[in-house]
């Protein structure tokens, strides 16, 4: 009796390891209700703000990413036009990285990254819809670090509420 129980259990076993390698154990991105973006696009939204404004040194602490905050306000702010513009130029870019690197954003070199942001910002023969994304994501990509606590208080000097009560000033 005992004999069934342990085959049965080692034939369980031996199915859940077979089915193992077909499991993603990634974790999957934000779901966008107007922005539908694939894994692999969010991720390169994700290398694009780090590649302008890297994180690290200094340490920020935000409620959210960064990537997360370019397509909130991308969600929740631009018109569906705006949204389809975006979502064009993002497939445009990635395409681009494609065919001149064969690779994707991530494995370029800094050097290599530059090189392409200055291509895209200078050229006229590129799509309006990849500089539109750019251009948009490196203003959010930008916003979104100037409205940090981190800027705030550290380089514009500004003093959160209440702020300071001198009681006894003379006049």
């Amino acid at each position: 009796m005992k004999r069934r129980t342990a085959i049965r259990n080692l034939g369980l076993i031996s199915a859940g390891f077979s089915f193992l390698p077909a499991c993603k154990f990634t974790e999957s991105p934000p779901v966008y209700e107007r922005v539908p973006l694939e894994t692999e696009q969010y991720h390169l939204v994700e290398w694009l703000t780090d590649a302008i404004l890297p994180a690290g040194e200094p340490e920020i602490s935000t409620p959210e990413t960064t990537p997360h905050f370019v397509l909130t306000m991308l969600n929740d702010c631009y018109a569906p036009e705006d949204i389809q513009k975006y979502l064009t130029g993002l497939q445009a870019f990635a395409t681009k990285i494609e065919e001149q690197y064969g690779t994707d954003f991530k494995k370029l070199e800094p050097e290599q990254q530059l090189a392409l942001f200055t291509e895209v910002a200078e050229s006229e023969t590129l799509p309006e819809e990849m500089k539109y994304f750019l251009q948009t994501t490196k203003r959010l990509t930008v916003q979104h670090f100037t409205t940090s606590e981190y800027f705030l208080v550290n380089h514009m000097d500004f003093e959160f509420v209440p702020g300071h009560y001198n009681g006894c000033v003379p006049v």
